[in-house]
């Protein structure tokens, strides 16, 4: 046990003013991350609008996610269809309707 009254007056003062600073940073870096993550692709929540689609012979999450919001990560897409459609898998058949959100 390190006893107080044989430290040096600073390293007392000092730690205290440490753990300020610790936690600070810690608030800005968690600050950050948010920010960041939140602005990657903000256009990307879940679309207000939505259409209903009848899935064909050959069709995928990905395929679908593909052309209704081409140039976009396809796994956010997909995301959104299960979402949309309380499903937990990727599996999908011929004749199912799905919701799908609509991207102008």
């Amino acid at each position: 046990m390190i006893n107080m009254r044989t430290m040096p007056r600073y390293q007392t003062q000092l730690k205290p003013l440490l753990q300020v600073l610790a936690g600070l940073l810690l608030v800005a870096g968690a600050a950050a991350a948010v920010l960041i993550i939140s602005n990657m692709e903000p256009e990307l929540g879940i679309a207000a609008e939505v259409k209903e689609i009848t899935v064909t012979h050959g069709d995928t999450l990905w395929k679908i996610a593909q052309e209704i919001a081409p140039g976009t990560d396809p796994r956010r897409i997909i995301w959104e269809i299960q979402t949309l459609n309380q499903i937990d898998t990727a599996e999908i058949y011929p004749g199912q309707v799905l919701k799908v959100p609509v991207y102008n």
